[in-house]
């Protein structure tokens, strides 16, 4: 039966291949070709808009619980330390950035709410990953106090779209989540009126289930060495994938999902297959809008590495409160091999540094580039 299906897929696939409009899937388009990005005036204005108010929501939940958080993915799931292996027998175009280098390397890796409160794990909607890559080398980006560094972040989801689309859109729903910060009602129903309703509502119809059972998505657009693409984690070990069977009662605890995790590492690893999407075209492939999802038809995933996890215990509290409080990580203090590309990604340079300092101030902490994995406990 499993034959049947996969030459089914085969069939269909090669089908609208056909039918497609995109170039050969192995025209691999160079990163900064034009119409990759299309960078507008008005960005930096917008950017440091959509930083102030994410900070004002890190103050909301600093009036409720006396303690400031990130400005998104606040609420944590499971801290885990791993490994990236990257192969040596990657093709040419594979073998570029990081994965230029075969190895493995150390990791640090946090599950996460993707909400901007604690939201109770009762409630659906869009769960993290986030990854530190240690003992990276290679041409940094120009950005400040990125220059002796040598450690790689890559963000998350378990979604391979991100309904905030552009820096445009972004602004106008943070300012909705800020306005209606303790209304979701008041949220929600501002959000239907949107001409992007369907859109928007999108996270809180993924499923609410066990979230090692989850594949997670990069959702936007980074340089990929020469290339471009999107980069995505797929469970490969079958303990892990049974778990999706697993769905959250609306009954069920507050902490039914970093619940699970523990139970998961306490007996289990995790392993997780690397994949990367690379471009052919900017209208087929954009980087400009993040909520639209690349065809796996005209930009397959192709494997890249593995990610391993070894049994652990997922929720040490030294451990959560070290990352929580002084862990930085930013998409933009990475390698040049890597750059975040689309308004989406370009906003962050400026946001997640008044997030972190927003944070700190409100904590008396300092948080830090760590460049070992040692130093995290």
């Amino acid at each position: 039966m499993d034959a049947v299906k996969e030459s089914l897929a085969q069939g269909y696939n090669s089908a609208k291949r056909a039918l497609s409009t995109a170039p050969p899937n192995d025209a691999y388009l160079h990163w900064d070709a034009p119409g990759v990005e299309e960078i507008k005036p008005d960005e930096e204005a917008k950017a440091q808009q959509i930083a102030d108010t994410m900070n004002k929501m890190q103050k909301h939940n600093f009036d409720k619980h006396r303690h400031a958080f990130r400005a998104t993915h606040v609420k944590t799931q499971g801290l885990v330390k791993g490994t990236l292996t990257v192969p040596s027998d990657l093709h040419p175009h594979l073998s570029q950035g990081l994965f230029a280098h075969p190895g493995t390397y150390p990791i640090a890796s946090r599950y996460a709410n993707e909400p901007v409160f604690l939201q109770p794990d009762t409630e659906p909607g869009p769960r993290g990953m986030s990854i530190k890559v240690f003992k990276v080398h290679g041409e940094r980006l120009e950005t400040h106090g990125n220059e002796n560094l040598s450690t790689q972040d890559f963000f998350f989801n378990n979604a391979p779209m991100i309904e905030l689309t552009d820096i445009d859109t972004c602004l106008e729903i943070m300012q909705l989540r800020e306005k209606y910060f303790d209304s979701p009602t008041g949220l929600a129903m501002a959000l239907k009126l949107r001409t992007d309703a369907i859109k928007q509502h999108a996270p809180g119809m993924l499923p609410n289930t066990n979230m090692i059972s989850h594949s997670m998505y990069t959702q936007s657009a980074f340089r990929f060495g020469e290339y471009y693409g999107h980069m995505a984690m797929f469970p490969v070990l079958p303990e892990m994938k049974e778990k999706s069977g697993e769905a959250v009662s609306s009954s069920g605890p507050y902490t039914q999902i970093s619940d699970w995790l523990f139970d998961y590492f306490k007996g289990a690893p995790a392993k997780y297959e690397v994949k990367v999407q690379l471009g052919t075209s900017p209208v087929h492939h954009p980087t400009e809008d993040a909520s639209i999802v690349w065809d796996e038809v005209t930009a397959p995933y192709q494997t890249i590495g593995t990610v391993e996890f070894p049994v652990q215990d997922s929720f040490a509290q030294g451990r959560r409160v070290f990352w929580e409080d002084h862990m930085v990580l930013d998409p933009w203090k990475g390698l040049a091999a890597h750059r975040p590309l689309g308004s989406i990604n370009r906003l962050r340079k400026v946001v997640y540094g008044r997030s972190q300092k927003r944070r700190d101030e409100l904590n008396a902490k300092t948080s830090s580039d760590i460049q070992s994995i040692d130093e995290m406990p």
